[in-house]
């Protein structure tokens, strides 16, 4: 037993691939107990159990035995090893494995391999078409090397685990420059669009002023100033619309509805009813939101040549439900009159919002025609 056992740790500590560490396994078991083989079986995320290797190698294994299913089934929830003298497996595609004809007996031997926890990673089903009944010896030595091996599964578990959160915070650093470049080209957009060209014809008008001003023309200079301090408000306007963009000091202090009902007030010429529940949301969901609703509202603006909207904001179960409806000029949604968008292949005025949302672990679906109008929805589950 010492010698099998330090083989098996070898195979664990060094071996990098773990069907090879368990091919080796279920043959060296075989040997040691002289039996006719030994069945892997991986205990998967649903309990179900998965054929992962086996001696005689099984080829293309294809075998999945659901959870608590026979006497396998049984040993990995209960955690407790089985010997079986007569066995007569169910299960078609097992019977083949072992080797079985039709009506034929077998005698197993069938241990869990434990995790500290007390938890059951997989099960080493030892099997021989002999009858005979495994000893209380071969049962400890075959638990011994299960218990080597649930080691070997649980750390491959973890470091695929340890990849995935690092694949994920890839993603998110990666989603997070994109949302940090995508708000800065909008701000410059903004400013561009609105302040920009309100100081250039402000400016236009002033010069204006003092030329009519040099020529004594007193109505002109009057008519020019009138419109400068127009332009001049409308340049403030946008400034503060700017800022809004960057910091809501209503959605800080007064919470979302508020600042959704002053993100509709300060939009001109577009009347936008707001209906929106006060819901118990963490902070990072609020401004997410707040800002979905933002570039929902600025892009209705730009393109929708809507006379009216809708932003309304609820719940179902422990769902937060986000839509901003317009009746204005709609569009063909890629996948046909409602569609759920993904960051990666949405237009461009939808990326934004969609790379928020996935961030939250939401959905964001589009429902629109042409001349229909258009519903942006937002789904964010399990925040309430």
């Amino acid at each position: 037993m010492t010698d099998l056992l330090d083989r098996v740790r070898g195979w664990v500590t060094r071996e990098p691939s773990l069907p090879a560490v368990l091919d080796r396994v279920a043959g060296a078991l075989t040997g040691a107990l002289a039996a006719d083989g030994c069945l892997v079986f991986l205990v998967d995320d649903d309990g179900d159990l998965v054929l992962g290797a086996g001696h005689p190698a099984p080829g293309e294994p294809g075998l999945r035995l659901p959870r608590g299913f026979g006497v396998t089934g049984r040993v990995a929830a209960d955690g407790i090893p089985v010997v079986l003298v007569d066995d007569q497996p169910r299960n078609p595609r097992h019977r083949e494995l072992l080797g079985l004809g039709a009506g034929d007996p077998v005698s197993r031997l069938c241990v869990p391999a434990r995790v500290p926890d007390g938890g059951c990673v997989a099960v080493l089903a030892v099997f021989s078409r002999r009858r005979r009944a495994f000893g209380a010896d071969e049962v400890d030595t075959a638990q011994a090397v299960a218990d080597l091996v649930a080691l070997r599964v649980h750390l491959s578990a973890l470091a695929e685990a340890v990849d995935g959160y690092r694949n994920l915070r890839d993603r998110a650093v990666a989603d997070t420059v994109f949302l940090q470049e995508a708000e800065r080209r909008r701000i410059a957009g903004d400013l561009h669009d609105g302040v920009t060209q309100a100081i250039a014809s402000l400016s236009f008008r002033l010069s204006a002023a003092r030329t009519a001003l040099r020529d004594g023309d007193i109505g002109d200079v009057a008519r020019q100033v009138d419109a400068a301090a127009s332009l001049a408000d409308l340049a403030f306007g946008e400034t503060r619309s700017a800022i809004t963009g960057l910091s809501s000091p209503i959605l800080d202090d007064l919470g979302l509805p508020a600042g959704l009902a002053s993100l509709a007030r300060n939009v001109p010429n577009l009347p936008i009813r707001v209906d929106a529940q006060d819901l118990s949301l963490p902070d990072h969901v609020t401004t997410s939101l707040f800002r979905v609703a933002q570039e929902a509202i600025h892009n209705i603006v730009r393109h929708a040549d809507a006379s009216r909207a809708v932003v309304r904001l609820g719940r179902h179960g422990r769902t937060a439900l986000l839509t901003v409806t317009d009746d204005g000029r709609g569009f063909e949604p890629a996948a046909g009159e409602s569609c759920r968008v993904h960051p990666g292949g949405a237009p461009r005025g939808l990326r934004g919002m969609a790379e928020r949302v996935r961030l939250l672990g939401g959905e964001l679906r589009v429902r629109s025609r042409r001349d229909e109008g258009t519903t942006i929805e937002v789904r964010i589950p399990d925040v309430l």
